[in-house]
């Protein structure tokens, strides 16, 4: 067992989908969890304000309130290489309830052609919903592929939109 998982904080937050989860290591976020899925965590250090005040965002977020900002060092705690930091960075900027193609996404980042490299970036992202990876879009703008399933991406991106009606 890792020495995070050993010393993370979880901490739940309600969704419409059920509960999610902000796992964090000292005072740094080690992990988000998007609604459904179980923490690798055991919760055996309390929970610093900052973890607690981040999920409370979460959950209004989930219900219709703005995305949180991304703590501190975050972005750079997430790509595991330049190339993955850049693409989080990127789909971090798509604003909220606007979408962008994953071939798009790897043109801005200045690799066109690496929409495969971007969609393995979404699927590795452990900071969803706050990395939005519900934003980014098949060429076609179909909803694919995404932890918490087509159906909880599309409610994330009608919601930004304005609306959990469509």
């Amino acid at each position: 067992m890792t020495d995070i998982a050993r010393h993370a904080a979880v901490i739940a937050y309600p969704t419409p989908f059920g509960d999610g989860w902000v796992a964090f290591a000292g005072d740094a976020v080690a992990e988000l969890g998007l609604p459904g899925s179980p923490s690798p965590y055991r919760s055996t250090a309390p929970a610093p304000d900052a973890a607690t005040t981040l999920a409370a965002g979460l959950a209004e977020y989930w219900h219709g309130g703005p995305l949180p900002a991304a703590p501190d060092g975050m972005l750079r705690a997430a790509g595991t290489t330049a190339l993955t930091e850049t693409i989080y960075r990127c789909v971090s900027a798509i604003p909220a309830g606007e979408t962008m193609t994953y071939a798009a996404v790897a043109a801005a980042v200045g690799h066109p052609g690496a929409a495969r490299a971007v969609g393995a970036a979404m699927a590795a992202n452990r900071f969803a919903p706050m990395i939005p990876c519900h934003r980014v879009v098949g060429s076609d703008g179909s909803l694919r592929g995404y932890a918490g399933g087509v159906e909880m991406k599309r409610y994330l991106i009608t919601l930004e939109a304005g609306s959990t009606n469509g």
